[in-house]
């Protein structure tokens, strides 16, 4: 409920402020377990993410400090996010969203792993390459357009723009598992997902 009642705040304000439109909707599972994959610039990209996916929870991978916020934490606790400890090189968390995934839900994750200092699309981090493999969950990708603008890395007020989320079709990374390697298969995984995140950047 909590998370519903924050989608339907959320797409109000981004509407109001950011006149917020998404596409590609019918590319969406009609039910989970699904990964939904997008570029990351900004604070605001997993509200943007979470209200151009419909009212399909999604479950969030957060960094641990902020489950420490008051408020904030009580909110991202009771909208399910995952906790995450950088740099920790703890796998707990990707265990969690692969146990999230294989029990049905949907899960939202951006493959670069942070925000981008200038907006341009990075280089995947292993994290997509083994949730993908691990739980075979379908990868949605999705572009968001905006963000980086609107509240970009080191601002402190935003700025008010327009702000779209492309949804894009589902990735086949079936080649992938043609590699013997782990570390090969991620790193295939990862590239085709980025791919499929810039070809939405530039339709």
């Amino acid at each position: 409920m909590t998370y519903l009642i924050s989608r339907f705040i959320l797409k109000a304000l981004l509407k109001i402020l950011f006149r917020f439109e998404s596409r590609g909707s019918e590319n969406l599972p009609q039910k989970g377990p699904f990964i939904v994959a997008s570029n990351h610039a900004s604070l605001i990209d997993p509200a943007v993410v979470g209200v151009a996916c419909g009212t399909m929870p999604l479950i969030f991978m957060a960094k641990r400090e902020l489950f420490s916020v008051p408020i904030l934490g009580r909110w991202v606790r009771a909208v399910g996010c995952i906790p995450v400890e950088r740099d920790s090189g703890s796998f707990k968390p990707l265990k969690n969203a692969v146990q999230k995934l294989k029990e049905g839900k949907a899960l939202g994750i951006f493959p670069e792993g942070r925000r981008s200092p200038d907006g341009r699309l990075q280089k995947a981090e292993a994290g997509i390459g083994l949730l993908a493999s691990k739980s075979a969950a379908p990868i949605v990708p999705v572009y968001v357009s905006g963000t980086a603008k609107a509240l970009a890395r080191g601002k402190k007020f935003i700025t008010l723009c327009k702000i779209t989320a492309s949804i894009g079709e589902i990735v086949d990374v079936r080649e992938s598992a043609a590699f013997s390697e782990k570390k090969e298969i991620y790193e295939s995984i990862g590239k085709k997902v980025m791919e499929a995140i810039s070809h939405l950047k530039n339709e």
